[in-house]
């Protein structure tokens, strides 16, 4: 047997999280790696939606609001607390990313005329940079993105640099999208705090496959999704964290009905709430959040201090085929190898990204497997290991097949046409 086969045999025996992977709807012809983009079907969300629509919806009509569905954002405000070690009331859940980003950015500038720039880098999820460019010209302040050009790390000395000479909001990704840097999110909480300024972090592609304490990093601001790591489901909704100390200084940029101090007055008088209800503009989405009721159990079940410790041994084991196999084929690796500088995905560049993603989604060896990756422009394979399900053998057979596309020549068959749709 191969070693490396034999290897992975025995972490998948001894995985304390293996069970975790019964929870979830996974094609037996598929391998995925795709969690960065969308996470699996839990399957107890089926059961909760089904309850939703024909017991909440069609039985109970306008009832469930007052028995159920009034509550429902508070509770999974609750249980996303329990993820980012935090207080259930310091988090909002509701929108999208991108409104929540929009509206804590203007909700500080509103109530902050001294800050008069906005920094990020070329490192951060693009819409979040089309936001901040937007909002700095709204309040005719200075837009500074520091280009990191071909590069997928950043320079933190060039960044602190920036933020000590500006009094500044700095927006930033904690696990940078495409090459799954983590930045060091204490030491610069501390440094922009030290420094007049203010950060806002985007925990997308980092909350719930690693560990993050907010109160311990001293965070006082940040948004992020809940259908990546999360698996919440395509279009779940976002959330917004603020510190509880600072939610009173900050004033909403929508005077919203379920923002109002008490919305069941139907006041004609606007009076905004003191709590994080105050960034909760209109009626929640109740169906789309009700997924999230049973998808987030798994994570806290399992706890994000595992879920990390078996990511870092997932990426150890794949690093070790790497340096074995993968690198005489011309995969770079710019994934930063301490644990405690990345995320949960591994991005491998290679001049055949495209088509060898296309080999992977389309074996044409016959009963081979499907494997479904990320590709990001420009010649980048987004694998992201998602220890709630992924497993050691699941590692072994992507890298196996992605030594035999390339030794084989199998991407000279695929169209180098690209047609993104995630």
């Amino acid at each position: 047997m191969d070693k490396l086969r034999e290897i992975a045999i025995k972490l998948d025996s001894s995985d304390k999280l293996s069970d975790f992977r019964k929870k979830f709807v996974i094609p037996n012809d598929l391998i995925y790696f795709d969690g960065n983009s969308l996470g699996p079907l839990s399957k107890n969300t089926a059961d909760t939606l089904n309850d939703t629509i024909h017991n909440d919806w069609g039985k109970n009509l306008i009832s469930s609001w007052n028995e159920k569905w009034i509550n429902l954002p508070n509770q999974i405000s609750s249980k996303i607390s329990l993820i980012l070690k935090c207080d259930d009331n310091e988090i909002y859940v509701g929108g999208s990313t991108s409104n929540n980003l929009y509206k804590v950015l203007k909700s500080i500038l509103n109530t902050n005329k001294e800050i008069d720039t906005i920094i990020t880098d070329s490192l951060n999820f693009p819409s979040d940079i089309y936001i901040c460019e937007g909002i700095s010209k709204d309040f005719k302040i200075d837009f500074k993105i520091l280009n990191y050009k071909n590069k997928y790390i950043p320079d933190i000395y060039e960044l602190e640099s920036l933020i000590k000479v500006n009094k500044s909001i700095v927006v930033l990704s904690h696990v940078a999208y495409k090459s799954s840097y983590r930045y060091p999110i204490k030491r610069l909480n501390q440094f922009c705090k030290k420094n007049e300024s203010i950060i806002i972090w985007d925990l997308s592609h980092s909350i719930g496959a690693i560990d993050i304490d907010m109160r311990q990093d001293e965070t006082e601001f940040a948004i992020g999704c809940t259908y990546k790591f999360l698996n919440g489901g395509p279009g779940s909704p976002a959330f917004i964290y603020v510190n509880k100390d600072q939610i009173k200084n900050l004033k909403s940029p929508i005077k919203g009905w379920f923002s109002h101090h008490k919305p069941f007055d139907f006041s004609s008088e606007y009076k905004e709430s003191n709590s994080i209800n105050k960034f909760s503009n209109g009626t929640p989405n109740i169906i789309s959040m009700s997924t999230l009721k049973s998808s987030l159990n798994h994570t806290i079940d399992a706890t994000t201090n595992y879920l990390e410790i078996k990511s870092c041994a997932m990426f150890d084991y794949f690093n070790n085929f790497y340096l074995k196999e993968l690198v005489n084929f011309k995969f770079k690796l710019i994934t930063p190898l301490e644990s405690k500088s990345r995320g949960s995905h591994i991005a491998l560049t290679h001049t055949e990204a495209w088509r060898i993603t296309k080999c992977l989604l389309k074996p044409e060896i016959k009963d081979t497997k499907k494997i479904i990756v990320d590709f990001r422009p420009p010649n980048i394979i987004r694998i992201a290991l998602t220890p709630l399900y992924n497993s050691f053998q699941e590692v072994y057979s992507l890298c196996i097949r992605l030594k035999s596309i390339v030794e084989n020549k199998e991407y000279i068959s695929k169209d180098d046409s690209k047609k993104i749709v995630t």
